[in-house]
């Protein structure tokens, strides 16, 4: 009787590897060679956008939430999520907006939201390149 305990298959491990690897090398030309904007958007865009089942308006709802009552974590996590939505609906003032929400919050700490304020137009046209090409169905609005 297998149960499906233990270490996983070496050919799953493989596999997974080249998929992961294929969407690194991908979204790094996507950047041109620039590491600054590839960290920045490794790190805030979501590699599929289809995952996400709460919408905009609730995120954005429980992050200014959080802002009321002063936990200024949470409001930051919140707005970065909201952040890496309207990324992958390509909106660019939703990207500025709560991005630049979140680095109010973060201070120095998250210089990534920096590289994304300053190139949101960019960051937008690379994400939706990026999701055209490796998620194919139509992401809800």
């Amino acid at each position: 009787m297998k149960l499906g305990f233990g270490k996983p298959k070496q050919k799953d491990l493989a596999l997974e590897t080249n998929a992961e690897s294929l969407v690194a090398n991908r979204l790094k030309e996507l950047c041109g060679g620039d590491a600054d904007l590839y960290g920045a958007m490794s790190r805030l865009m979501f590699l599929d956008p289809k995952k996400i089942t709460a919408s905009l308006d609730h995120v954005v709802s429980d992050a200014q939430g959080f802002e009321a009552q002063g936990n200024k974590l949470r409001a930051e996590v919140g707005y970065r999520i909201a952040g890496g939505i309207a990324l992958s609906k390509g909106d660019i003032n939703g990207v500025k907006t709560y991005f630049e929400k979140a680095a109010a919050f973060a201070g120095e700490s998250h210089p990534e939201y920096q590289v994304i304020l300053k190139r949101s137009s960019e960051a937008v046209s690379i994400a939706r390149k990026y999701y055209d090409e490796f998620v194919p169905v139509t992401m809800p609005s």
